[in-house]
């Protein structure tokens, strides 16, 4: 493992917010290859943690797959965001993951064909946001977009009126008892997305599973988690969110100040996880992954 630092991007749409000097994690195979494909990963609210995002990182490097966990908290002075999600934004960590790009295609070491992105929670919204056209056409120019997503328990109370995507295969990975980022949101959000042309899309839901299924052990309560979940909401194509409980479009800081009054909850459940899950639902990652060419 090696440590790496890079400044984030920022790009021309509504959201848009200081760029920040991050660092990131890349874990290599331990067999040397010509080019390695590779998976940029983004963290849930709770942070990097080691039985999430760098127990995902050993399994890749596995399969002869390269990984690069970044940390979009620290370097901008934030442990976590379970209780506040505004401290870091979904935004910023879409810039995040675009640095995270450029940096990698510019590594000898990695194949610029077969870099994807994936991440857990929060880091699964915006995995999902990377892989919206409109949110490319936002980025003003820049020229590169990654060649797979994988979404795991993402959050999809905020889904784009436009779901086109960039027709990159993308895997949502979702727990059927999931009160924190429920699945049937984002089931629907992908049947959307495939509606669009997009044929690459893979749904599993683990129906026994909670949120967080990689703490294994008992289901725990997080009291102080903000819970976006009866939160529903289109993003038009200029960033503004139409509220249909509202009847109208309202920019980002306006929308958080009317979500806080009337749909964010406190409290979700999360754990619950057995080594058979877990072991389960990593296959079928690294399934997905060799069935698109991410396997040496």
């Amino acid at each position: 493992m090696e440590s790496v630092a890079f400044d984030t991007l920022t790009f021309d749409h509504p959201a848009a917010c200081r760029p920040a000097r991050l660092t990131a994690s890349l874990h290599l195979p331990g067999e040397m290859a010509p080019l390695f494909p590779c998976m940029v990963i983004l963290t849930s609210s709770a942070g990097v943690q080691r039985h999430r995002e760098h127990y995902y990182s050993q399994a890749l490097n596995g399969m002869g797959i390269a990984a690069l966990v970044v940390d979009s908290f620290g370097g901008r002075g934030v442990r976590r965001t379970v209780a506040d999600q505004t401290l870091v934004s979904g935004a910023q960590m879409e810039g995040d993951a675009f640095a995270a790009l450029a940096l990698l295609r510019a590594d000898p070491r990695i194949d610029p064909a077969r870099i994807g992105v994936m991440g857990v929670s929060k880091g699964g919204v915006a995995t999902l946001n990377t892989a919206i056209a409109v949110r490319q056409r936002w980025r003003g120019g820049f020229p590169h977009t990654f060649d797979l997503h994988v979404a795991i328990c993402p959050g999809a109370t905020a889904q784009h009126r436009d779901p086109t995507t960039q027709g990159k295969p993308i895997f949502f990975m979702l727990a059927g008892r999931d009160d924190y980022t429920p699945a049937p949101l984002a089931i629907e959000y992908a049947e959307r997305m495939r509606a669009t042309g997009n044929r690459g899309i893979k749904v599993k839901v683990y129906s026994g599973a909670h949120h967080g299924w990689e703490s294994i052990g008992p289901l725990f309560d997080i009291r102080d988690a903000e819970n976006w979940s009866c939160c529903r909401n289109l993003i038009e194509d200029d960033g503004r969110h139409f509220v249909t409980a509202a009847g109208r479009a309202m920019n980002e800081p306006e929308y958080q100040a009317w979500a806080r009054i009337h749909c964010v909850t406190r409290g979700a459940r999360a754990g619950g996880g057995t080594p058979e899950l877990k072991q389960r639902a990593t296959g079928d990652l690294l399934a997905f992954l060799a069935a698109h060419g991410f396997c040496r």
